[in-house]
């Protein structure tokens, strides 16, 4: 069974607590991108690195072989479309080659997100048709992260009759999947991962605002879910992000007023230590070094508090190899 920490020798007797090896903080170094920046999100697309946002007055996104060098991507908008050239980046996915975001930015008469999703195409970002109502409408509360995995591209987020999730198999056409028998009702979606069998993982919440307990939902096709919720905890528990690891998921959330972890593994989730201020909620989770690197409130890895030169906005994680967004700036580390 894998630990939510490990560190070296005591891996094993770490299963449910937050390591206690200390180790010398990460020794940052900054990386330089063309032009202006507004940094979103950061992904490791195995052989390349991608970071998301905006630049200027409209969508960004630069990538990167080495890390070291990076060169911007020019986003090609639906020609008649309005809101797309002034969207911001919040999020990126990709699978092998495949890559897929999803922006937005405040309009109309309410100021509600404008949402568009985008994949790479001829090296560029096409925007992506799609009805008013898919993302927005009558019904609409929130679009979330998007992921990629072995079946394509799926979103997390939320709509009146509870959670929800968009399905793509390429990345191009999108599928609103709300009211789906096991994921609608009195429930929240934060986020969703692939499993090596295909299938779906969305996570989140269910039950009421001040008694929340941490929920998740198995699909393969999105239109049917089964619970598969970690055990309960005391106090309000939500889990707000999850990742591949290995065959595994690592997730992580808030538990009462701290943030926590949580492992999937063969088919049962076990639930590791509180750690930390959970005011802030989690906005980004990673593994590097085969830990888990989450932004909350500050950045933490293997669950102790650890200094950036900037707020933390998102990581992404390759071996030992961590990136880290931060405001308009992006930094490396070694773990």
């Amino acid at each position: 069974m894998k630990a939510l920490f490990s560190c070296g020798a005591v891996a094993l007797l770490a299963v449910l607590s937050v390591s206690a090896c200390s180790k010398p903080a990460p020794s940052w170094r900054e990386i330089a991108l063309p032009g202006p920046a507004v940094l979103r999100d950061v992904a490791d697309c195995g052989d390349r690195w991608w970071a998301v946002g905006g630049a200027g007055a409209g969508p960004g996104a630069w990538t990167s072989t080495d890390g070291v060098s990076w060169a911007s991507v020019p986003f090609a908008p639906l020609p008649a479309g309005y809101y797309g050239p002034h969207q911001v980046i919040g999020s990126v996915a990709c699978a092998g080659d495949r890559v897929a975001m999803i922006g937005a930015v405040p309009g109309g008469a309410h100021g509600n997100p404008r949402v568009s999703t985008w994949h790479l195409a001829g090296g560029r970002l096409v925007e992506n048709p799609a009805p008013f109502e898919t993302y927005g409408g009558d019904q609409a509360v929130d679009v979330g992260p998007m992921t990629a995995g072995p079946s394509g591209f799926a979103i997390a987020g939320n709509r009146s009759s509870g959670a929800a999730a968009w399905i793509s198999p390429d990345g191009r056409t999108f599928t609103l999947l709300e009211q789906a028998p096991g994921l609608a009702g009195e429930t929240v979606a934060r986020d969703v991962a692939a499993l090596p069998d295909g299938r779906w993982a969305v996570v989140g919440g269910a039950g009421g605002v001040l008694d929340q307990r941490a929920a998740a939902w198995i699909s393969a096709d999105g239109k049917a879910w089964t619970r598969a919720d970690p055990p309960v905890s005391d106090g309000f528990t939500e889990i707000q992000r999850v990742v591949r690891d290995g065959d595994d998921l690592l997730a992580a959330g808030v538990r009462g007023t701290h943030l926590g972890l949580w492992r999937w593994h063969d088919g049962a989730w076990t639930v590791g230590d509180a750690f930390g201020d959970g005011a802030a909620g989690v906005r980004s989770l990673a593994l590097a070094g085969g830990k888990p690197v989450v932004v909350g409130g500050g950045l933490y890895i293997d669950g102790v508090s650890t200094e950036t030169p900037a707020p933390p906005t998102a990581v992404a994680g390759r071996g030992r190899s961590l990136l880290l967004a931060a405001g308009d700036r992006l930094w490396t580390a070694r773990l």
